[in-house]
């Protein structure tokens, strides 16, 4: 649908219920996960792999980012400066905000070459050596059940990387990562041609998605990553407490997931040599709320209201066509601190799965229900949620269906390191969004979502 053309009209609808983004080259996807495919041994020369979709991968389809049971997914994390290797600290904290997905920034230099890099690069290939660093990297982040996306940036001062240079390091990145579990995809700049870029990942990785950066129809000033109208937000423009609120409300009201980063720096912190390495961004309180991170089925609408009542309502009926697994579970996360004093959940067309407490809660539809609805309230007296130890949707194993029914839970201190600031409430309304955007024309569509991004303009 077209969403966007009166604020700007290069844009299509991206996802649920009125979300946008631009259109850019439609990379090939696969149906459901099968044993992993072997790695290639090293970071030389591309190999192509085999067709099987590792586990964990992260695909689109239509306007939706989904997992390989299917589930529509919405990652929310952080993005991972060049040269940086998270701690087992960051990583905790990670999982105490409910954070389930991560933006690895990968520096390439002219050629499409990947040297080693850091505040004290490891010695090794100097071309290709990057490649196995980021490796180990992502095999410590996907191993907590993060998914992750790899994303090139330019590997020296004041070098904007060429489409033959992307190209070219695009088909070594998919040749080292196509068989590896828990990936997102790959990101590069805006200004590219996306369509010979995405030939160049198909050529030798089938199984993950090709992410192009550009400004975000709903704030030029911000910016998405995008593919055929799927997408997720990459840029928070000044990075304040405010302005990141307003855009995460706007990625709850389009269905989007998120990865937060700092403002936009110079290209001199290229993440290559000492000096160069800039610091990880924290995140603010006002963006750490609950979310669906995995729905299985077709999310209606959700959102967090100021009394911190969080309500989710989806069609348990797969993106694409097709049922799903039986006991395949919805994942919400509800951080610890957003739910200091304990939680209560009630669901009506399914039954939860997961533990009292539990940071994730796990809904799995009952028997020929055709809407679940999902209502978190906070509680008084019980303890927190529990961080999981692995993120998201991993907390959910599959469990028999059962009727509908609801299932109180309990949750009581916000986790060490949490935000200190108040989230803000959730103003946004993706009900209205899903039954009057298919319906209205441009100028029509423009006045709906001017109340929803009034905040954004004016800062």
């Amino acid at each position: 649908m077209v969403l966007a053309a009166a604020l700007l009209p290069s844009y299509v609808g991206i996802g649920m219920s009125g979300r946008a983004a631009a259109t850019t080259a439609r990379v090939s996807t696969s149906t459901p996960a099968q044993p992993p495919a072997s790695v290639p041994g090293g970071a030389g020369a591309p190999t192509a792999v085999a067709p099987q979709v590792p586990p964990g991968t992260v695909t689109r389809t239509g306007t939706h980012l989904t997992d390989s049971a299917g589930r529509v997914v919405l990652p929310r994390g952080v993005t991972v400066p060049a040269g940086r290797v998270p701690t087992a600290g960051e990583i905790a904290q990670w999982l105490d905000f409910g954070f389930t997905g991560l933006r690895l920034e990968i520096p390439m230099t002219r050629g499409g070459l990947f040297p080693p890099s850091g505040e004290a690069p490891p010695p090794g290939d100097r071309e290709l050596g990057g490649l196995d660093q980021a490796g180990m990297v992502v095999r410590e982040l996907t191993g907590r059940g993060f998914t992750v996306v790899l994303r090139i940036v330019p590997g020296a001062a004041g070098y904007t990387p060429s489409a033959a240079d992307l190209t070219s390091g695009l088909t070594r990145l998919a040749g080292r990562f196509g068989g590896v579990a828990g990936l997102i995809g790959y990101e590069v700049p805006a200004g590219v041609g996306s369509a010979d870029l995405a030939g160049a990942v198909r050529a030798v990785d089938t199984n993950h998605t090709l992410w192009v950066e550009q400004p975000a129809p709903f704030d030029p000033a911000a910016r998405v990553a995008a593919a055929e109208g799927a997408g997720y937000v990459t840029g928070w423009v000044d990075g304040s407490a405010r302005r990141a609120a307003a855009l995460a409300d706007a990625g709850d009201a389009f269905g989007l997931g998120w990865f937060f980063d700092g403002p936009a720096v110079e290209s001199s912190a290229t993440g290559i040599g000492p000096g160069e390495v800039r610091a990880l961004t924290a995140p603010p309180a006002e963006i750490v709320r609950p979310y669906p991170a995995a729905v299985a089925g077709a999310p209606e609408s959700f959102k967090r209201d100021g009394a911190g009542v969080f309500r989710l309502v989806y069609q348990p009926s797969r993106a694409g066509g097709g049922t799903f697994a039986p006991g395949t579970a919805t994942a919400v996360v509800l951080p610890a601190w957003a739910y200091p004093s304990g939680y209560q959940a009630r669901v009506t067309g399914g039954q939860v799965t997961s533990p009292p407490g539990a940071g994730v809660l796990c809904v799995v539809a009952g028997a020929g229900a055709t809407r679940v609805s999902v209502e978190v309230t906070p509680a008084a007296g019980a303890p927190a949620p529990v961080a999981p130890t692995r993120a998201g949707a991993a907390n959910c194993a599959a469990a028999p269906g059962a009727g509908p029914g609801s299932v109180g839970a309990a949750a009581g201190q916000p986790p060490s390191g949490a935000p200190a600031a108040t989230s803000a409430a959730d103003d946004s309304d993706p009900v209205l969004l899903l039954l009057v955007l298919p319906l209205l024309g441009a100028a029509a569509a423009a006045a709906v979502l001017g109340p929803v991004f009034v905040r954004l303009r004016r800062r």
